[in-house]
């Protein structure tokens, strides 16, 4: 009959029993990391964007104080930016500046060796847009004139035709056209009236006056010299 070997025994139900307090210890270790992180894991993660569209503000509570940082980008691959906080809180308050208007940007939290990024999809916000390339229009009031301003009154005031408006020595049409172009109106009865009538000179005496006001005798549809001729002549 073969001799049992006991130190063998005995080296073999040490070395088991080592590598089950290993194993045990491995454990409690995995355990302690996994309490330890979840302290510090961000918690009510929100992003408040700046009026100027150039800031941002990135805030989270955990169990743990702890010291954090944002990392952040324009793309979700490129996280180069970052912003770190001094010191220890529980209470995370951290700004972002020197962004773009209206856009949008993506970020994570990083304590320590531990990321922090939604499970995988990173954190996003949009930049408002920048309030100062709106450009303020203030409208502006026409004014009206009125029978009672000053103004008003001396543009509608009536042509004399017995004026002479151009200052050549003469009164004729073109006076009173040149007070009609600056505002001034003329009676229809000196612009446009005919005489039914054209009464001749007599031995006693004319009912027609050539001087001041007269009619377009030459139905030229203009009131000139040539009119005051043909009146003339008509009296003969």
């Amino acid at each position: 009959m073969r001799k049992v070997n006991v130190k063998k025994i005995v080296v073999f139900g040490v070395l088991t029993v080592v590598m089950v307090l290993v194993v045990v210890a491995i454990g409690q270790v995995r355990t302690f990391m996994s309490g330890a992180t979840s302290d510090v894991e961000p918690q009510s993660v929100t992003t408040i964007p700046g009026d100027d569209g150039k800031s941002a503000v990135v805030t989270w509570i955990s169990n743990k104080e702890s010291i954090s940082k944002v990392e952040y980008g324009t793309t979700a691959a490129s996280l180069v930016l970052m912003s770190a906080e001094s010191s220890a809180v529980a209470k995370h308050n951290l700004s972002l500046t020197s962004l773009r208007p209206a856009t949008t940007y993506y970020f994570r939290i990083r304590v320590g060796d531990e990321v922090f990024d939604n499970g995988g999809i990173p954190y996003t916000f949009k930049t408002k847009a920048d309030t100062s390339l709106l450009v303020s229009v203030t409208p502006t009031l026409a004014v009206t004139k009125t029978p009672d301003d000053p103004a008003a009154k001396a543009v509608v005031a009536e042509c004399d035709p017995k004026t002479d408006y151009n200052k050549d020595g003469m009164v004729n049409s073109m006076d009173l056209n040149l007070c009609k172009k600056d505002g001034g109106s003329v009676s229809s009865l000196v612009e446009t009236a005919t005489p039914t009538t054209v009464v001749k000179k007599t031995t006693t005496s004319s009912t027609v006056s050539c001087t001041g006001a007269i009619a377009d005798y030459n139905s030229d549809g203009l009131v000139n010299s040539l009119d005051r001729l043909n009146c003339l002549q008509s009296q003969r």
